[in-house]
């Protein structure tokens, strides 16, 4: 996630100048293990992340306002064209990051952003975490703030729990909150099919729904260390119809508990063909691995015919 310069004209009567874009990836939880609530009523997770080739896309434009604005528009699989998507401009995970960097680094938080939003909403996909992180990098860049990536790791970590990941985007081993990122090295490049059904999951619903019996004990905290150790190995090995037996994700139960049409979901991308299928984050997108591209791009065509919801083929990496 590397912002870059792109002249144009700016937005507003101030007019000409310097704009900047970048790129936000969604992510897929490969592994996610929950290890009981926090004292600050955060979940312990551990959980093994990696990009995923689904972009919003960031841009920021000079104009002539005292204060940053923000305008979003949704663009469709399916289509070109953009429509407007209705914002909260106090509430919107842009202008907070935007705001609380130029809070940090002592800068007039100033110019428009536009974001054009490509990963579904609700999703699980990270994608309002990987636009914060992208506006992070964005304005530190556009405003010469000069903050390094640990001082905008401590103000991502303010924004949310999945935030730090996206500053660097890398496949990676995340525990705590989110905050505690071991990245790794190796790993093979994975074709996915992704489906997002019509129905959307909020993180605290899902987290809501867990019951005390779905957090495990100390000794399947044990298991869990285990069992990643094992999916890491068998990706980097390239076995990666081995490494699908170890992918799980223990908020799937209490996700399909809220969303039964996820279980629907998984049974086709079985039926069709993918080496597994698991639910990502916190729903309510489902993920099938498919051998190769190809494979992938088929059974995305087949999927998108069955009314499923919005169906992606897309690769790991940026």
């Amino acid at each position: 996630m590397v912002p870059r310069k792109v002249g144009c004209a700016g937005v507003g009567s101030a007019g000409v100048g310097t704009a900047w874009e970048v790129a936000a990836p969604a992510k897929l939880n490969l592994y996610l293990e929950v290890l009981g609530k926090r004292a600050d009523g955060f979940h312990e997770l551990e959980t093994l992340l990696v990009p995923v080739r689904i972009y919003d896309q960031l841009s920021w434009f000079p104009s002539s306002d005292s204060e940053c604005s923000l305008t979003v528009l949704r663009q469709h699989s399916t289509r070109e064209s953009l429509s407007p998507l209705p914002h909260n401009q106090n509430d919107n995970l842009v202008l907070k990051a935007a705001r609380l960097l130029a809070a940090k680094a002592g800068v007039a938080a100033q110019g428009h952003f536009q974001l054009v939003k490509r990963i579904p909403l609700e999703a699980g996909l990270g994608g309002g975490s990987s636009d914060a992180a992208a506006t992070l990098l964005l304005a530190n860049a556009a405003w010469r703030a000069g903050l390094t990536i640990p001082e905008l790791a401590e103000l991502a970590a303010e924004l949310g729990s999945d935030v730090p990941y996206f500053l660097n985007g890398r496949p990676a081993v995340c525990r705590g909150r989110g905050e505690r990122i071991e990245p790794l090295s190796g790993l093979p490049r994975l074709h996915f099919v992704v489906v997002k059904p019509d129905c959307g999951l909020s993180t605290p619903r899902v987290f809501a729904e867990l019951g005390e019996q779905e957090f495990p004990s100390t000794a399947r905290a044990e298991k869990s260390a285990y069992q990643l150790q094992k999916l890491i190995g068998a990706l980097n090995l390239g076995a990666i119809a081995a490494a699908c037996g170890w992918m799980t994700n223990r908020l799937e139960a209490a996700a399909m508990r809220l969303a039964p049409e996820i279980l629907r979901v998984k049974a086709a991308l079985a039926k069709a063909g993918c080496w597994g299928q698991f639910m990502t984050g916190s729903g309510s997108t489902l993920v099938g691995i498919a051998r190769s591209a190809n494979q992938a791009r088929r059974i995305a065509r087949q999927l998108s015919a069955q009314n499923l919801g919005t169906v992606f083929a897309a690769a790991s990496g940026w």
